[in-house]
């Protein structure tokens, strides 16, 4: 009996573990390690195709959700500022930033195909969104609601670039080019997430002059 009550319980810690690697998988797809990097590549393939207006407008999109990111997380490390009657320490980086790049993409790559692909496309990706979104909160990192802000923020991001797009039905060329350089770029990120939280520390202690920044004390 207690043979079969140990062999159950190595069982289920191997599920365990392996349904926390899956989500740990999952949730680097939404590091800034690999989302900037395809940020990057989303401007130059933008560029190649002589959409300039479209590449500022698109680095600007993007590159103001993670300041907003970058803004809440400073302010609640080193002023402790956050809104209140929620558990709050700044908006999912990794929610904004893969919901941002991930539609923006897939806005892009179906930019010529039928309404009823695009919408299938886009809705893969948001689909997709939504998990790493999740994935933040198996692995106990964040909030429901910094969650949830993340995905608006990079969701807004997303649209306000693809509204006002103005290569709509035109057939984007070097598609291929544009895998080539997400995975160029990601070579240089080791499989490993980036030091941001451990830099945002830094300046926050720095800027605030405290000598140790704010922690969430409200638990997962």
């Amino acid at each position: 009996m207690a043979s079969q009550y140990c062999n159950l319980l190595a069982q289920l810690f191997t599920y365990w573990t392996w349904f926390m690697f899956w989500w740990h998988t999952v949730t680097f797809l939404g590091d800034s390690a690999f989302t900037v990097p395809c940020a990057l590549a989303i401007a130059i393939w933008l560029s190649i195709n002589g959409l300039w207006k479209q590449t500022v407008r698109w680095l600007l999109c993007f590159g103001v959700a993670m300041a907003l990111v970058v803004v809440t997380k400073l302010l609640f490390m080193g002023w402790n500022i956050a809104p209140p009657f929620i558990n709050f320490t700044g908006i999912s980086g990794h929610s904004a930033s893969a919901t941002a790049v991930y539609l923006t993409a897939a806005f892009l790559f179906s930019n010529e195909k039928s309404e009823r692909t695009r919408m299938l496309v886009i809705a893969a990706a948001i689909v997709f969104s939504i998990v790493i979104g999740l994935s933040r909160l198996a692995i106990k990192v964040h909030s429901e609601s910094e969650v949830v802000i993340g995905l608006l923020t990079g969701a807004v991001a997303a649209w306000c670039f693809c509204r006002a797009f103005d290569g709509s039905k035109r057939t984007l060329r070097g598609k291929y080019v544009f895998v080539a350089l997400s995975v160029f770029m990601l070579m240089g990120t080791t499989g490993k997430p980036a030091p941001t939280q451990g830099f945002l520390q830094d300046v926050a202690q720095m800027l605030s002059g405290r000598d140790m920044v704010y922690y969430r004390t409200i638990p997962l």
